[in-house]
């Protein structure tokens, strides 16, 4: 006779295919509804994934680099760290064997089409960018700007059959379907990266909802070639620039976030994609109450982005010690053991050798330590390759059709590596941001300040020379969180895996909405119409009845950008 012990909050379902057999197999080795154990029964790999763990920074000291430079300066110093980065090139399509039609680099006739256009737009764009300075020196004005002109709209007419409507459906069989009937109050959105056109897009999207069982939208990020997607990369990164792909995200996420009948919102950015999740989470802090920012969850793969911002929710008290004739009056600060962010839960994947996250996500985090960056990373050491479905999805999440040992002996069945001098050194730059900033302040005053932490860590003068020592408790900071981490496995570290199969993972309840909002959310108020309005869009409903067609991205976008 056979026990299972089932997760609460997973129903369970006929066995249409593979993943409730292998589900229901791992599931009599899980004794919480968050963290499997470690069972005899199903082998670790050896360790070849570093984990860095979260950026807690209690008291909110790491900024974004944008914040402290100038947009020119910060640029420059960027197009410096990426052209560091050009011997990784090669590896973007390494290993090039495709096994696969869902597969970016499989040859079939469209999949060869939009490789010999990308081929093109890279020889004539790069051809550009070197020829450009000097016809400006040598020709004159009017006609090198002419040139220079007629030569970038030869390139977007190069483009033009990659392109696709600015809102594309998952295609779903009935398999998959039947799984997202289950999750209508759920919606599931992609932001695709650099060099994919609209095919690719639908390949993407159709991953996803086979492997999670949800109906996706697509949100199109065009392409105009590498090179210029790159230098577009650039200029998003360093001045926070609004491109069309990003308006269109900010819109649509912002209206399935006031749906009241929206409970999670997934957003999935893969390469440049990370870049527009970041800007469009930073609009939306600006504008959105906290209670509609819980309920997104963010996973991106092979992330450009240089910050991802993530604001705490948990407040601190202050204490101030009595004052002692032979000592400084001290300022205890009383942070929660586990400050809380708005988000709950955000996970960035990257392959170690892929030029792109390399660039992004893993420079920004690993070399720029008083960076905010907020969110875990998974890193496959020794792993190359940049395309979604080949490289990443594939090798961390891969179909149990097309690997019957997905479920044990894979990714996430790798213990990880943790690297806590990282984590140390994030959360004590973060402190020290603090310190200097109010000594600075300070200083008209003659207030010497120092900040020393639970274990003894101090920034600023020698306490000996300090008017006022501030003290927080480091309870559990990014550096406990890693220490934690130790000798974990992805799967115990992960949450998105949880999603597999159509599955759900246990979710605490969402934050309270406050009274006035609630009545906001509800329709009563002067702007009822006006929401309604605003969530007039397409519903995963649509996904479900077939009613997906392709010209009706650009309407709905259409609709969205006059209420923006």
């Amino acid at each position: 006779m056979h026990h299972h012990l089932i997760m609460p909050g997973l129903p369970k379902r006929q066995n249409h295919d593979g993943f409730d057999a292998l589900f229901d197999q791992h599931e009599a080795d899980i004794t919480s509804p968050l963290l499997p154990t470690k069972s005899s029964a199903r082998a670790t790999m050896a360790s070849n994934i570093k984990y860095i763990a979260p950026q807690m920074d209690p008291l909110a000291g790491s900024s974004t680099k944008a914040a402290r430079q100038s947009p020119m300066r910060l640029m420059i110093q960027d197009a410096g760290v990426l052209l560091t980065m050009l011997p990784y090139l090669p590896n973007i399509f390494l290993p090039l064997k495709a096994k696969d039609s869902s597969d970016e680099l499989y040859m079939n006739v469209q999949g060869a089409r939009d490789m010999i256009l990308q081929g093109w737009l890279m020889i004539m764009e790069t051809s550009l960018l070197l020829m450009a300075p000097l016809a400006l020196l040598i020709l004159p004005g009017l006609v090198s700007m002419t040139a220079i002109a007629l030569y970038s709209l030869t390139v977007y007419l190069v483009s033009w059959p990659m392109e696709g409507p600015d809102l594309t459906y998952s295609k779903m069989d009935d398999t998959t379907k039947a799984m997202a009937e289950k999750h209508r109050d759920e919606r599931w959105l992609f932001v695709n990266g650099t060099a994919t056109g609209h095919s690719g897009l639908q390949k993407n999207i159709d991953r996803i909802s086979k492997t999670f069982g949800r109906a996706i939208i697509g949100i199109h990020n065009k392409t105009y070639g590498l090179p210029a997607d790159i230098l577009e990369c650039l200029v998003q990164r360093s001045f926070a620039y609004k491109t069309q792909d990003v308006r269109v995200a900010y819109s649509y996420v912002k209206a399935v976030l006031v749906d009241p009948t929206v409970k999670k919102v997934v957003l999935i950015g893969h390469s440049q994609g990370g870049i527009i999740v970041s800007l469009v989470l930073d609009e939306l802090f600006a504008e959105l109450p906290t209670s509609c920012m819980s309920k997104l969850e963010i996973y991106t793969f092979g992330s450009a982005a240089s910050h991802f911002s993530n604001p705490l929710v948990s407040s601190t008290t202050e204490e101030h010690s009595p004052v002692s004739p032979t000592s400084a009056p001290a300022v205890h600060f009383d942070i929660p053991s586990q400050p809380k962010h708005v988000i709950s839960h955000i996970e960035h994947y990257a392959n170690e050798h892929d030029m792109v996250p390399r660039w992004g996500v893993l420079h920004c985090i690993q070399d720029t330590l008083n960076n905010r960056y907020a969110g875990s990373v998974f890193v496959r050491m020794g792993a190359s390759g940049h395309m979604f479905n080949q490289h990443y999805m594939n090798t961390m999440f891969p179909l149990p059709e097309k690997d019957a040992h997905w479920m044990s002996g894979s990714f996430l069945d790798n213990r990880v590596k943790m690297d806590e001098k990282l984590a140390m050194k994030r959360e004590n730059m973060a402190m020290s941001n603090i310190g200097v900033m109010r000594r600075e302040g300070g200083l008209e005053f003659g207030d010497r300040q120092v900040i020393q932490d639970g274990m003894g860590m101090m920034t600023g003068s020698s306490q000996t020379n300090a008017n006022t020592i501030m003290t927080f408790a480091r309870t559990n900071t990014g550096y406990l969180l890693a220490e934690e981490a130790q000798g974990k496995t992805v799967r115990e570290l992960s949450r998105l895996w949880r999603y597999l199969g159509g599955r759900s993972p246990h979710t605490p309840t969402p934050f309270p909405t406050m009274g006035g909002e609630a009545q906001w959310l509800n329709g009563k108020n002067d702007k009822t119409q006006g929401l309604k309005q605003f969530t007039s869009i397409p519903s995963e409903e649509n996904f479900l009845n077939g009613k997906s067609g392709k010209g009706q991205g650009g309407k709905h976008h259409r609709a969205l950008t006059d209420l923006s």
